[in-house]
């Protein structure tokens, strides 16, 4: 079996798996006690870390019972006890109105004793104020714990929701239905009491089951109703005698299924007064081609499956086998070759694996098994056996022999595993995890982990190695007017790493995690020297453009960056106003006096200023009264949240409004709905920005600023 191997590029793929990801998840903060140079550093750390934290700083009861009524909070960080209002009190106040809000405890050193004091108070975690590493982890944890109980909340509802349905559902049917509990009736609709000669189902209420049959037949319908129990089936069917009220007997075709009944599991008993023999397969279940099991059968008793493996011990493996070569045998031999190689595939799987395996076709070119075994051992040497039977074998077409490559991809299934769809994907990316280079093999599902210690260590290495090769590229997305009149476009610069393979990695998702000065002011003026030298390409051409730039903190403290940068624009001839340098809102706050001389020197030199990531934390007023930014590009979850709102959020209108106010140029990002963009007008945003109007490119080209 394959196994993966780990190379610079892949700790680089993994330390930025989410490059993809457009959005980030918005993490609601509560601040009980902390000081803006102590709430500051960890909005950065989140932020870094791929979230969108949105923190409010709270003193007193009042405060926070305010805020209490106002949204759904994710988390709250406080610090030790304070005289003016005790954390216990919050506590309190979350138990009173039944918040389920995690509650993290900041302390000035670690120390068993203030854990043990702060685990007592019911707070989910204590962690000292230094060990931010520590502090990251703990808030991820609590933060997916919160996810899981809300997702479970909702799970129940639904559930709940979905027995009434089911009930009424029954209540009409024109089948025999009733529910049993253990032994005794729990509720039949209409046509079971019709059935069983009874004027009304409410008197069947509490009786036992054994009345339903004659007594001879009593001990038999036990024995199945307890091998249904003991199997953990999904359903099962059987014929018996079924004794009416006036004690007339039928032949009674009965079919046990699991189901649920007021929250508590029961079994459904449908009930048929005709001798029906099993329906014969049919393509409604099986693939026309093959015999095999269709995509929608197969699914089903993947469901079941998965369902079954839900309590434990019912552990299995999911097959996923994909023809690699399957477009090249159709290109060059057509699709009566294919359905031929299919038929031969589905014979060497029936041949290969026992009968009590379920087999399957997906698509075209992908089969499934799910092999019911628990050991992993034994899938891979099945998988192995499989995959070497198919590699060997040969189909005879028009005189030709057709040889097939094929990938295996395996995934446990378990009591944690996901849904029907993600089970698949997921053996389906450990096949192409081989079938991307046209190779036959076994592979096994690995979820994906964080990077260990050792792993970073090395994708820094390379990190640098990639710098001093300069495997960097630039893209631009535009900043696209919505209420502000330019006569400049504006766009902005996104820093890009290529792997050896000349794949995108954005190394911006996780340097702000990774300590490294060296590295972050090199990539920084990289990406300035760049940016003048393609504005200055841009001039030639006759096209004048106004261009963002994101800066690190780091270089901030850089004492030769501002005369560099001043050399950079004499010997590219650049007007200064077309940099628009970007600074974090909450950088700032936490390293103030520092972005104040930044900015300061830029001013000098005639560039523009733009605070990033605004109203993200408490200190967002106090940084813009600091700071002379002429733009001012609000958080990206303000947007987020529109999008999902039945209507505008006032906080968003007034935030606005003051910044018009203040004359400042804002900007909303992350514009991936059209619905966004009224409510965004209406609020009289100046710039917007995001994957619905263009995504990043190489050029800058979009098409509303030609002309």
């Amino acid at each position: 079996m394959k196994e993966a191997v780990t190379t610079s590029d892949a700790l680089l793929q993994r330390l930025s798996d989410q490059r993809r990801q457009r959005l980030r998840k918005n993490v609601q903060l509560l601040f009980l006690g902390l000081r803006p140079e102590e709430t500051d550093p960890i909005i950065s750390l989140l932020r870094g870390a791929r979230l969108a934290p949105r923190g409010r700083q709270l003193n007193t009861e009042a405060e926070f019972l305010e805020a209490l009524s106002e949204r759904s909070w994710d988390l709250i960080i406080c610090t030790s006890e304070r005289e003016d209002f005790a954390i216990k009190h919050a506590i309190h106040h979350l138990k009173r109105f039944d918040k389920d809000i995690p509650v993290i405890q900041l302390v000035s050193h670690a120390d068993s004793q203030l854990s043990l004091q702060g685990l007592k108070a019911n707070m989910q975690a204590v962690v000292p104020l230094e060990e931010k590493e520590l502090l990251l982890i703990t808030i991820r944890r609590e933060l997916e714990h919160l996810e899981n109980r809300r997702r479970m909340r909702q799970a129940e509802a639904q559930l709940n929701e979905a027995e009434k349905r089911g009930k009424m559902l029954v209540e009409r049917s024109t089948l025999a239905i009733a529910y049993f509990d253990a032994e005794r009736l729990l509720l039949a609709n209409n046509a079971f009491a019709l059935l069983f000669g009874y004027d009304n189902p409410e008197k069947l209420e509490g009786k036992p089951i054994e009345q339903f049959v004659v007594p001879q037949d009593s001990n038999e319908l036990h024995e199945q109703v307890r091998y249904f129990a003991e199997e953990n089936l999904k359903e099962l069917i059987f014929q018996l005698t079924g004794r009416r009220a006036d004690d007339s007997n039928f032949n009674a075709h009965i079919e046990l299924q699991e189901t649920r009944m007021n929250n508590k599991a029961c079994v459904q008993v449908t009930v048929r007064a005709e001798n029906l023999q099993k329906s014969k397969k049919s393509f409604s279940e099986h693939d026309p081609i093959t015999g095999l099991y269709n995509t929608d059968f197969f699914q089903r008793r993947l469901d079941e499956t998965i369902q079954a493996a839900l309590p434990g011990g019912h552990d299995c493996h999911l097959f996923y086998i994909n023809i690699n070569n399957y477009k090249n045998i159709r290109a060059d031999y057509g699709s009566d070759c294919c359905d031929h190689i299919a038929r031969d595939l589905a014979d060497l799987l029936k041949a290969q694996i026992n009968p009590v395996h379920t087999k399957g076709r997906l698509s075209d070119a992908s089969f499934s098994i799910i092999f019911q075994d628990p050991n992993p051992d034994k899938a891979a040497v099945a998988a192995e056996k499989l995959c070497a039977a198919i590699t060997q074998h040969r189909s005879h077409i028009n005189n030709a022999e057709v040889a097939i490559t094929c990938a295996i991809g395996v995934t446990t299934i378990t009591d944690t595993s996901p849904n029907t769809t993600e089970l698949i994907e997921r053996a389906q990316s450990a096949a192409k995890s081989i079938s991307s280079n046209n190779e036959n093999g076994v592979m096994f599902y690995i979820p994906d982990t964080n990077p260990s210690e050792q792993d970073a260590s090395k994708a820094i290495n390379a990190l640098k190695n990639a710098i001093e090769k300069q495997q960097f590229k630039l893209l631009y997305q535009p900043i696209v007017p919505l209420s502000y009149n330019s006569q400049l476009s504006h766009y902005e610069a996104l820093l890009r790493l290529l792997d050896n393979n000349n794949n995108e990695i954005s190394p911006s998702l996780f340097l702000e995690t990774v300590e490294i000065a060296e590295l972050s002011t090199t990539m920084d003026r990289w990406v300035i020297q760049e940016c003048i030298r393609h504005l200055r390409e841009e001039l030639d051409s006759g096209n004048k453009h106004r261009l963002f730039i994101s800066v690190t903190k780091r270089t901030w403290g850089d004492p030769d960056i501002l005369l560099w940068l001043s050399e950079q624009l004499r010997e590219f001839r650049i007007p200064a106003d077309l940099l628009v340098f970007q600074i974090s809102e909450s950088d700032c706050s936490s390293h103030l006096a520092s972005a104040q001389a930044f900015v300061e020197g830029l001013k000098k030199l005639h560039c523009l200023i733009c605070i990033k990531h605004f109203g993200c934390s408490s200190s967002a007023n106090q940084v813009l009264r600091q700071i002379n930014a002429e733009y001012v590009k609000i958080d990206g979850s303000f947007v987020q949240e529109l999008a999902s709102a039945p209507a505008l959020d006032d906080t968003f209108e007034e935030m606005i409004e003051a910044l018009k106010s203040q004359g400042k140029i804002t900007i909303a990002p992350l514009i991936e709905d059209p619905k966004v963009m009224s409510r965004l007008w209406k609020s009289g945003v100046g710039l917007i920005q995001g994957y619905y109007l263009q995504p990043p490119r190489e050029k800058m080209d979009y098409d509303f600023f030609e002309g």
